[in-house]
């Protein structure tokens, strides 16, 4: 798997998780929404401080958005 799909994939999860809208989350982020819908779908890779504000917004720290796709980016390069 592609990290950009993990990360969106993940996002999504934790976003929906929490019952929020696309917009709600980007509200709460502080990002744009097509930007979040673009992650999402796997067609941008998020900056380090894009995911620190979406597990700000989503009330977890950012390893648990960043472990999860440093194993996938392991597995794909070993």
């Amino acid at each position: 798997m592609d990290t950009k799909f993990a990360i969106g994939e993940l996002v999504k999860k934790k976003r929906t998780e929490k019952s929020w809208t696309q917009e709600k989350l980007s509200s709460e982020a502080g990002i744009n929404n097509r930007f979040l819908q673009k992650i999402e779908a796997g067609d941008r890779t998020p900056s380090l401080i894009t995911i620190f504000k979406l597990a700000s917004a989503l009330g977890i720290t950012p390893e648990k958005i960043i472990t999860p796709i440093w194993k996938v980016w392991q597995k794909k390069h070993q």
